[in-house]
């Protein structure tokens, strides 16, 4: 059965490989798991994105070709067009 792709959360991505994830990109859930995890996920490093109900990383380019295929956008921004935020979707 196909199961068509959602976005179920921000993500962002270390040049290591390590993510951190969370509702909204560098929020307080993800500080914590920074601390924790004591990698420097530094903004210019990193890479903003959002992960889909695989666990797939995703830019937001391509979150945002699924959010809309999905009918998950909310609201829209005239500036952002074609790249998600997580205000798209709540």
């Amino acid at each position: 059965m196909f199961m068509q792709k959602r976005i179920v959360c921000a993500a962002v991505k270390h040049p290591s490989g390590s993510m951190l994830v969370g509702p909204r990109h560098y929020d307080h859930i993800m500080q914590r798991q920074a601390m924790t995890n004591r990698v420097a996920f530094n903004e210019h490093e990193c890479i903003c994105g959002f992960l889909n109900q695989d666990g797939e990383f995703l830019t937001r380019e391509q979150a945002w070709v699924v959010a809309v295929s999905a009918k998950q956008i909310i609201r829209k921004f005239t500036d952002d067009e074609g790249r998600l935020f997580s205000e798209h979707l709540y």
